[in-house]
């Protein structure tokens, strides 16, 4: 039976809304029918009327539906209505490995378009896409683990220099923060099945110490025990000052409260693991710092320097 343009144009169109609803999650020949306005596809001329069009996707000719309906038109069916059925098989050779595909995952499909009332049908061969390459993209376990590593709420250090008065030209000034933050910070977001954790460690403070010298030291340092002799105890992390603070800043206007700033910088390295997904390594670094006033004395006196030198107590402040 010869076919009008206009059955064959329906019938493609048909097909492709079936294709739609394949893609859309049918793995074999048919999942579900729906009715489509031929309005929504153009609408027919003439005494075709505003009929529906039956897009099949069944499994093995079980067929049911709702209506469905689309701007500019009513999703009536009355004479002159043009039902098509579409149905779609899996091919065979998706299986062969011999068959070239489209440009994502897929499968071969048979399309077949039956006019119910005339008989008039339609086959092509189509690729279709699989669900899971139209629909969500994988998640990248790296972005989650750096959301993540936002999340963290690492510590400012709290520093401390000694000798307790002041530091003093030439001598040396034991510097530590609290050995309480050193330790490891973790935090974990997830996004779908994907979940990562970030891990926060320090592995060392950098000391700005006002004069344009600096100091990296590995570890919080040693607190200096005013109980202890000087000479008895040691430290690998020190600074010792070649000029007095004298001329700098001073809190309170007066000359002899000049001050240096001294800022202590703990440095984090974070790493990242996935679960739900492979992935793992190393995210950008983190720093917290905290910073405090540090007057730094010239002395003449042996006397006043070992006094200031065996001080009690130790300075320490965060700003």
């Amino acid at each position: 039976m010869r076919r009008s343009l206009k059955e064959v144009r329906v019938a493609a169109r048909a097909a492709r809304a079936a294709r739609a609803l394949l893609a859309a999650g049918a793995t074999a020949a048919v999942l579900a029918s729906v009715l489509v306005p031929v309005s929504a596809f153009g609408a027919a001329s003439g005494g075709e009327g505003g009929g529906t069009i039956t897009v099949g996707a069944g499994d093995g000719g079980s067929s049911g539906g709702d209506p469905g309906s689309s701007a500019g038109g009513d999703g009536a069916s009355g004479p002159g209505a043009i039902p098509w059925q579409c149905t779609y098989e899996k091919l065979v050779l998706n299986d062969d490995g011999g068959s070239v595909g489209g440009p994502t995952p897929g499968s071969w499909y048979s399309v077949t378009c039956v006019d119910t009332q005339t008989g008039a049908s339609t086959t092509e061969t189509e690729w279709i896409p699989d669900q899971s390459t139209t629909t969500s993209p994988p998640v990248d376990p790296r972005s989650v683990a750096l959301e993540a590593e936002n999340s963290l709420r690492l510590p400012a250090p709290v520093s401390h220099l000694n000798p307790a008065s002041a530091s003093v030209v030439n001598l040396p000034t034991w510097l530590w923060v609290d050995a309480g933050i050193w330790h490891s910070y973790s935090v974990s977001a997830s996004v779908g099945s994907v979940s990562a954790t970030a891990v926060a460690t320090p592995h060392s403070v950098e000391w700005s110490m006002g004069d344009g010298g600096a100091v990296v030291c590995d570890g919080p340092g040693t607190p200096f025990d005013p109980y202890i002799a000087s000479s008895e105890q040691s430290t690998g992390c020190s600074y010792t000052y070649a000029r007095s603070s004298a001329g700098q800043p001073s809190p309170d206007g007066s000359p002899d409260d000049a001050i240096f700033e001294v800022r202590a910088t703990v440095n984090w390295s974070v790493s990242w693991s996935a679960q739900g997904a492979a992935g793992g390594g190393e995210l950008p670094s983190l720093t917290t710092s905290t910073s405090t006033a540090e007057r730094v004395v010239q002395v003449e006196s042996i006397n006043e320097l070992v006094a200031m030198a065996e001080g009690h107590g130790d300075r320490g402040s965060a700003e």
